[in-house]
């Protein structure tokens, strides 16, 4: 019984296209002959080409028969028809260039690896350009002959195009950031405002040009610079509490400095920091020139308001002035006449006007800062328990007054009428700045710091304080400035806080004002604390019917119709009065033989002024009794409220016969 001849091929797979070209092919054309006579090892190299779960060809010489497995079927495109038992080369002529030296290295014995070759290839019916690595290797018989090669593939086109993407796109990011930089470059040069690079440890790393423009220096010059050696030394601890943030990582915004300019001139900017790493981005904008503009707008308004001011005061004396005009005119003609009836209350009327004159000084001298004080042993707590009521039905339903006062609060040598009438300014500004309504405080407490004045370091705190809008730092800086104000025009004049602080300053202390934008503000009244009985002070004396007994006065005023009155008035009281205008006469009549009682002066006369006088005085005749008349504290009372013993201070206008009363305490030594 005869047998079928065996298939040569059966160790191909069934269900393979390609196993089935191989089968169908026409071997015997071939130089390698039919496949029964194939070698075991090629035989074995075609069943591990089906088994590989990746791309893969064969060339076998001789004649590099070229066969695939089905993975590779679509890597051939338009050469898979006929491409089993092909020659390599004419099969793959068109990159043969690309491939041929890795071929007939696999020939020779040796592996190497192709990269990334391009080939084109229909996938799902569109044509697309796809790249594949080659590992090319020998393929060797049982006797270790080379009788052919063979390449396993793999697909790189995803890696290949992710690759030229990145590098497109890293050419387009340094096309931007080239352009980019142009223009910063363009922005760091045209710039204005101030740029810097700071290190951490505070020197300039960078600046742009407008340090040039701004401040006149060569910015080479900077370089390395450390960031204080050019920021006002009154402005340094800010600048370095703004450092101190950035170093923490915080953002500063408006931190206003000043700089010194090439020239040695300071100019101020408003600098915003922002961290990054080892370094500190700054840019400076400046504000000088807005500041100038600010002044030059405040001095307008200054002087508005105190075009006001004196049509106002204008107004009011020459109303005055009717008043005292009009009486001394009916008094004179009716005494013409022998008569006197009526007279006394013309008269009351025309001292009723002196005073209101008298008052409105007072008034005007609060403001400038020299008003005579009239200092006494005062309880703010007392104070402020008075204004209580006064102030409830002033702040409205919408606001509400909390008072917190210390049990045992210190005793302050001040002038209690001043510090009511500041207390009382206070809080109204603090309603003022709540129009919707919140909570006004005044708060009294004991405190120490050597800092506030430069007297004592106790002092008797008063402070008013409220939940309404609050005030920035610039406005704050400006707050105690005369005619400043942040009202709208007619609802202020600006003197108010600058009364309070003049006031404050006089007694010893000062006003100090915290606040923060949007959560209110308190101001505080430091005085100076007291202790013991009050020394003697500045205060008004009471008349009373005193005379003297012959005692030589010395009295030196430099207007003519008052020193004349008061010279007139002390003779009938009994007294011997020497009187001269001015100080350097009065130091003349003090080297006479007949040495005065007692020093009447007047604070502000030309040359010498009167207190300069009285000290003069003191050092020839020990003791001297001095009596100060004046209208206002002047300057020459700056360094203490406090006068020497025996000493005292009259104000103008002032009763003729309060002046005796002064004069005769000051010679008996009784005077406070």
């Amino acid at each position: 019984m005869s047998h079928p001849p065996a298939d040569p091929l059966a160790f191909l797979p069934a269900d393979s296209p390609t196993a089935d070209e191989i089968r169908a092919f026409d071997w015997s054309t071939t130089p390698l002959g039919p496949p029964a006579g194939w070698p075991v090892a090629l035989k074995a190299a075609l069943a591990t080409m089906f088994d590989t779960p990746r791309p893969m060809f064969l060339a076998v010489l001789p004649g590099e028969l070229f066969f695939f497995n089905d993975l590779y079927r679509p890597m051939l495109g338009r050469r898979l028809q006929g491409a089993i038992g092909q020659v390599f080369r004419d099969l793959w002529h068109d990159v043969w260039e690309d491939v041929h030296t890795y071929v007939e290295r696999a020939y020779a014995g040796e592996g190497s690896l192709h990269l990334d070759l391009p080939l084109r290839m229909t996938r799902h019916g569109f044509d697309e350009e796809t790249w594949w690595t080659f590992s090319y290797a020998p393929l060797r018989d049982e006797h270790g002959q080379v009788f052919g090669m063979y390449a396993i593939t793999n697909e790189t086109t995803r890696a290949v195009r992710t690759t030229q993407a990145l590098r497109e796109l890293n050419a387009s990011l340094e096309v931007e950031i080239d352009q980019r930089t142009r223009e910063r470059d363009q922005v760091w040069g045209i710039a204005r405002e101030l740029y810097v690079v700071m290190t951490r440890d505070g020197h300039y790393r960078d600046v742009n040009p407008a340090w040039t423009a701004e401040l006149g220096y060569d910015v080479t010059n900077l370089i390395g610079l450390g960031f204080e050696e050019l920021i006002h030394p009154d402005d340094l601890d800010r600048a370095r509490d703004g450092v101190s943030q950035m170093l923490d990582g915080e953002v500063v915004e408006d931190l206003e400095l000043r700089m010194r300019a090439a020239d040695g001139h300071y100019r101020w900017f408003a600098w915003t920091g922002v961290p990054d790493g080892d370094v500190i981005y700054g840019m400076g904008r400046d504000t000088q020139r807005r500041r100038d503009m600010e002044d030059q707008l405040r001095h307008a308004q200054k002087l508005e308001a105190l075009g006001r001011l004196t049509g106002g005061i204008a107004h009011d004396f020459n109303n005055i002035l009717g008043g005292i005009g009009g009486a001394i005119e009916v008094v004179t003609e009716r005494l013409e006449q022998g008569r006197v009836d009526g007279s006394r209350r013309l008269l009351d009327a025309a001292g009723g006007a002196v005073r209101r004159a008298a008052g409105l000084t007072h008034r005007l001298l609060a403001y400038s800062r020299q008003q005579a004080l009239s200092l006494s042993d005062v309880d703010a707590n007392a104070i402020v328990r008075g204004l209580d009521l006064l102030l409830r039905p002033l702040l409205g339903e919408q606001v509400r007054l909390q008072v917190t006062m210390a049990d045992t609060l210190w005793r302050t040598l001040s002038d209690a009428s001043q510090l009511e009438s500041a207390i009382l300014n206070l809080a109204i500004n603090a309603r003022d700045a709540m129009p919707r309504g919140g909570v006004l405080g005044i708060e009294t407490r004991n405190a120490s710091d050597a800092d506030i004045g430069k007297g004592p370091a106790d002092y008797v705190v008063v402070a008013v304080s409220d939940t309404g809008t609050g005030m920035s730092a610039a406005v704050i800086e400006k707050a105690f400035d005369p005619f400043f104000t942040t009202k709208a025009i007619g609802q202020g004049t600006g003197l108010g806080l600058s009364m309070v602080d003049g006031f404050a300053r006089q007694t010893g202390g000062r006003a100090v004002i915290e606040s923060v934008p949007g959560h209110g503000t308190t101001v505080s009244l430091w005085l100076p604390r007291h202790v013991g009985a009050p020394a003697a002070r500045h205060a008004h004396i009471d008349a009373s019917a005193k005379r003297g007994g012959g005692q030589h006065v010395l009295l030196v005023e430099d207007e003519s119709m008052l020193r004349s009155l008061a010279r007139e008035v002390l003779e009938e009281a009994g007294y011997t009065v020497s009187d001269c205008a001015e100080g350097n006469e009065a130091l003349l009549l003090l080297a006479a033989e007949d040495r005065p009682d007692i020093l009447v002066t007047d604070v502000g006369l030309p040359g010498m002024d009167g207190h300069r006088l009285a000290q003069v005085a003191r050092e020839r005749q020990p003791g001297l009794p001095v009596l100060f008349i004046t209208g206002y504290a002047w300057e020459a009372f700056s360094e203490s409220p406090v006068l020497p013993e025996r000493c005292a201070i009259l104000g103008k206008p002032f009763a003729l016969q309060a002046l005796v009363a002064a004069v005769a305490d000051l010679v008996d030594g009784t005077a406070a």
